[in-house]
C-alpha cells in the first residue's frame, strides 16, 4: 500500500485516500502481534545492570517480579482494548469503511498472546526443574530462542 501510494503520488499525481489509512491499521496490527514475539524471544530492550549486580536469590525474585509485571501489563492491554472495542464498533474509518473494532481487536489478540507467553514464563520460573531456557544466548540465532 505504501509503495502504491508513493508511485501514484509522484509519478501519476494521483493520491489514494485509502492506502494511508490501510498502512496505519496494518502498522497497529504488526505492532501488537510483534510485541509478544519480541518478549518471547527476549529481544526487547532492557537494562540488566541492577539484576546482574544482585546475588542469585534476589536476582530470581526480581526476574519473577518482571514476569508478573509483564502478565499484568498484557491483561491490562487486553481488558482495556475490549472496552475500547465496545465503543469503536459504532465508528467506521473514513476511507476504508471498516468498523474500528476490527482495528482494535489487534490489541486484544496481542494482549492475549502476550499474557499466554508471560504466564508460561512465570510458571517456568516458579517450577523447580528448568526444562525451558528463558534467557536466550547473547548472539543466538532466532530459531534457537524459546
Amino acid at each position: 500500500a505504501g509503495i502504491l501510494q508513493i508511485t501514484n503520488r509522484f509519478f501519476f499525481n494521483i493520491s489514494l485516500s485509502w492506502s494511508e489509512e490501510l498502512q496505519r491499521y496494518l502498522n497497529i496490527w504488526i505492532t501488537f502481534l510483534a510485541i509478544p514475539v519480541g518478549y518471547r524471544r527476549g529481544t526487547h530492550i532492557g537494562m540488566n545492570m541492577l539484576c546482574d549486580a544482585l546475588p542469585r536469590a534476589p536476582q530470581r525474585l526480581l526476574l519473577l517480579l518482571q514476569e508478573i509485571l509483564w502478565l499484568v501489563f498484557a491483561l491490562a492491554i487486553g481488558y482495556y482494548a475490549t472496552e475500547i472495542m465496545a465503543v469503536a464498533k459504532n465508528q467506521s474509518s473514513s476511507s476504508l469503511g471498516v468498523t474500528m473494532d476490527k482495528v482494535y481487536v489487534a490489541q486484544v489478540i496481542g494482549g492475549a498472546y502476550l499474557a499466554l507467553i508471560a504466564l508460561r514464563r512465570l510458571v517456568t520460573r516458579l517450577s523447580p526443574c528448568k526444562l525451558i531456557a528463558l534467557e536466550p544466548a547473547m548472539h543466538a540465532p532466532v530459531d534457537e530462542v524459546t
